[in-house]
């Protein structure tokens, strides 16, 4: 298998195909996440979801880019009963949650800068399509569900060159046909130089949602990423990692965070209507496989 890699949305993104690609081949791959990037990112100022999120109440037209990805969250949004919510903006914020996470993780940050948790119950946003325009509620972070949406649309792109994987940050996504199924280590979520299980799968996508890597900490406080719509707080889920099998990188992505969000209990009740094949690591660290 060929290997190329490069760095996008803070992480590494890694292409595995079994055909030489040239630099004419790559190009519209490392254009489309330049571009997601700049139309989703909440920490560039310039971006198309920085200038919406500055227009609450507004009805705005959009790119068709971002309408897509607006119209996937709202799907999942309504799906999953508010559980995955991109409207947590303001909560992820008054969480600390202010800069990307390189420079917050791990850190001690100051209470003073945070303000009283955000519930956020109303839907965030109503969408126009014929008019292709977006009425924000609320604030609202895609960070990822568009990291989904991208890698879905890339392998598309890729499929056109030969069969393999593309991931991203951990996150992968399967194209063409695979002479064999990928076994998927699952890092010990304690301990990210450990592999503790791992996960089949010989075609679709597999994610994972962890609330162990983005982390810091607000007068002792540990704090996450994962915000608990309900509470506006980072979720209490005693469910650390949550690996999710899908037929794209979209919905496993979904289905990862909204696994951890619901908890143990909850979270395993979905896996056994949804059927999907799916490792969860708890606090203590057991570990629980559905569907397999």
């Amino acid at each position: 298998m060929y290997k190329y890699n490069f760095n996008s949305m803070s992480t590494m993104v890694q292409i595995s195909i079994n055909k030489e690609l040239f630099a004419n081949d790559l190009m519209p791959v490392y254009k489309l996440f330049a571009s997601v990037e700049d139309t989703c990112s909440r920490f560039k100022e310039t971006s198309e979801l920085s200038r919406l999120n500055k227009q609450m109440g507004q009805e705005v037209e959009v790119s068709d880019q971002l309408f897509s990805i607006l119209a996937e969250a709202l799907r999942y949004y309504k799906e999953t009963n508010g559980v995955f919510n991109p409207g947590v903006l303001s909560a992820m914020e008054n969480s600390g949650y202010t800069q990307s996470i390189e420079y917050i993780k791990g850190q001690e940050l100051s209470a003073s800068t945070l303000l009283a948790p955000e519930v956020t119950n109303a839907q965030p946003y109503q969408l126009n399509e014929e008019k292709q325009t977006v009425v924000l509620h609320t604030r609202i972070d895609l960070g990822g569900i568009a990291k989904g949406w991208v890698i879905d649309r890339a392998a598309e792109i890729l499929s056109s060159h030969g069969f393999g994987f593309i991931n991203v940050g951990g996150d992968i996504r399967i194209f063409g046909t695979l002479p064999r199924h990928l076994n998927i280590g699952i890092e010990d979520p304690f301990d990210p130089s450990k592999i503790i299980t791992s996960i089949q799968v010989s075609d679709g996508a597999v994610a994972t949602s962890t609330s162990m890597k983005r982390r810091w900490k607000v007068e002792g406080n540990v704090k996450h990423h994962l915000i608990d719509a309900v509470s506006g707080e980072p979720s209490a889920s005693t469910i650390v990692s949550s690996t999710v099998t899908a037929p794209t990188a979209t919905e496993a992505d979904v289905l990862a965070k909204v696994i951890l969000l619901l908890g143990e209990d909850r979270g395993k009740a979905l896996l056994a209507v949804k059927k999907n094949p799916a490792v969860l690591i708890n606090e203590v660290k057991e570990i629980w496989k559905g569907s397999e």
